[in-house]
């Protein structure tokens, strides 16, 4: 059974994957929703893992203290029940009511990325809360300025009073429901851990079917997470396809979710020939073949080509496209498309080779700064990257490859 598993509103992902990465990385044993596993019944699942955790860590936002958090407050009044229950505040909120008593985790402070120290502190105080110790004293709540109580819960009630008269007057001009296709992409926006769009729309029995392709850390969740918020919803969605999604390893959550903020949304530039014949056995680890191509026609004159692994992270692989297209021939040319041979190689260390990325930008490219994506996440780092990927106009486009050196080969092996 699990030691440790991890409640939340759908809206923190982000932020929960590196709470869970910095926990396994610790070495403890952690389940979320995103492990759910194909096939694996939603509720059923989620319902069995929480009772069988030591542990439920309850992350306590602005979503999940709010009306839309209810299952968020049923899965930590469950865990609660059988002494299971500990808090960690992301936000500077305060639990629902019920939950004042215990103390929590305060990580109201923490930047959202996974080189604040703040990380540290919590793991430790899992770690202490597993052992039934008690936890370290949380500063910066105790200092906080307290409440008027009285005053906000007048206040609410005036809100609410003025909500309710703004929606009865307005309820009958109120926007449309979502088409099928807005409403998924609406969801992918804020799936973390992925980078997905939608391939293909056809019509089906109860309405249409959605197919994506892109990479996710566990495409079945995704699937069942938009189906599940599309019947609620009332959207008339039959499927979600995810045979063309590659389930990549959470290690490169981090860089998925930054670089996914700036798509490629035009035709495909960049495309990987998935690897053929037997692996090999080299002095840098495992080995295998692949080809990709390019297509140099209106190719921006900035233009490099990015790997993604599980251990190093976004590397540059080719810092200017058009340099290496005069220096190296092609394996083939088909009209504006160039052919070359490459290798993954798993360096000794069971690296996870995730994709190929095609970088473009209206002006050169600092190298440092992107291969520095995912291993910093300070305020200082990502306003630099925002700064520069928009004064740059800095693009991306994915190509899957497969994602490592388990056993037999198969396109989307990760």
């Amino acid at each position: 059974m699990p030691e440790i598993f991890v409640s939340y509103k759908t809206d923190d992902r982000p932020r929960i994957a590196y709470l869970v990465a910095a926990l396994r990385e610790a070495g403890l044993d952690v389940w979320w929703d995103q492990d759910i596993p194909a096939g694996g019944g939603w509720r059923e699942t989620i319902a069995a893992e929480l009772d069988a955790a030591t542990l439920c860590v309850v992350a306590w936002s602005e979503s999940s203290t709010g009306a839309a958090g209810r299952f968020v407050r049923e899965e930590a009044e469950r865990a609660a029940g059988r002494g299971a229950y500990l808090g960690v505040l992301i936000d500077p909120v305060m639990p629902p009511f019920g939950f004042g008593e215990w103390q929590s985790i305060n990580l109201s402070q923490w930047d959202g990325g996974r080189a604040d120290p703040l990380l540290g502190h919590f793991v430790e105080q899992v770690r202490a809360r597993l052992a039934n110790k008690p936890l370290a004293p949380t500063g910066p709540l105790a200092r906080r300025r307290r409440f008027p109580w009285r005053l906000v819960a007048g206040s609410l009630i005036a809100v609410a009073a003025i909500a309710a008269l703004l929606f009865f007057l307005l309820g009958r001009n109120s926007t449309p429901p979502a088409t099928p296709t807005a409403f998924v992409n609406a969801r992918l926006d804020s799936t973390a851990c992925s980078w997905l769009q939608i391939a293909s729309v056809t019509s089906a029995e109860g309405g249409e079917r959605i197919a994506l392709t892109g990479i996710a850390s566990a495409p079945e969740s995704v699937q069942g997470t938009i189906m599940s918020a599309a019947m609620e919803a009332s959207v008339p969605i039959a499927e979600i396809g995810v045979d063309d999604v590659a389930a990549g390893p959470p290690e490169t959550c981090a860089e998925l979710d930054l670089l996914r903020r700036h798509p490629w949304r035009g035709r495909p530039r960049l495309n990987v020939i998935q690897p053929r014949g037997a692996l090999e056995r080299t002095e840098h680890g495992l080995s295998i073949r692949f080809e990709f191509e390019v297509d140099f026609r209106d190719l921006p004159p900035n233009s490099a080509l990015l790997g993604l692994d599980s251990i190093g992270g976004v590397e540059v692989l080719i810092p200017d496209l058009h340099a290496f297209r005069r220096q190296y021939p092609p394996l083939r040319t088909t009209g504006t498309r160039m052919a070359y041979e490459s290798r993954f190689y798993d360096e000794n260390q069971g690296a996870r080779n995730v994709a190929l990325i095609l970088m473009t930008a209206s002006g050169p490219i600092n190298t440092d700064l992107v291969e520095a994506i995912g291993e910093q996440a300070d305020r200082d780092f990502l306003t630099r990257f925002r700064r520069e990927a928009q004064a740059r106009n800095w693009q991306f486009e994915l190509a899957l490859v497969r994602c490592g050196f388990e056993g037999s080969i198969t396109r989307r092996q990760c």
